[in-house]
């Protein structure tokens, strides 16, 4: 979870989060269920790891993520991840939009460089053939 990711009415609700596993992506807004349920190995990456460790902690952590889950899309059910880089100097927001095959796409303000950063690493370990990349300036 970060303070660079935000969702609802021009990104003002802050602090949402993206969990990437090898089958799937999830949406966490830990606000939507009584404030931050998600602590310790939960707080941004896994212990600051891009990796889980051991398959133990990865059951832990997907029961912990499908209780605060906002959306959950399979990797086989997404048709496109495109994200649009945030300006420079902290002027304007950018964002990733998830659009699943079927239903409607979500979206998500990216409120720093730095989350555009580590959402590009994630998403081309998640899946290349998914990711879209927009810069800042583009419609």
């Amino acid at each position: 979870m970060s303070g660079f990711l935000a969702r609802g009415f021009l990104g003002f609700q802050v602090g949402y989060g993206l969990y990437f596993t090898t089958a799937r992506l999830v949406g966490v807004d830990p606000g939507s269920h009584g404030g931050s349920e998600l602590t310790g190995t939960m707080a941004g990456y896994i212990e600051g790891e891009l990796m889980p460790k051991p398959e133990a902690q990865n059951a832990m952590v997907i029961a912990e993520l499908d209780r605060v889950k906002d959306f959950d899309v399979a990797k086989e059910q997404s048709k496109q991840i495109e994200l649009k880089s945030p300006g420079s100097f902290g002027i304007g927001f950018g964002h990733i939009k998830i659009v699943p095959q079927q239903g409607g796409s979500r979206r998500i303000v990216l409120r720093s460089r730095i989350a555009y950063d580590r959402l590009v690493q994630l998403t081309r370990a998640f899946s290349l053939e998914l990711l879209k990349t927009k810069p800042f300036l583009s419609v």
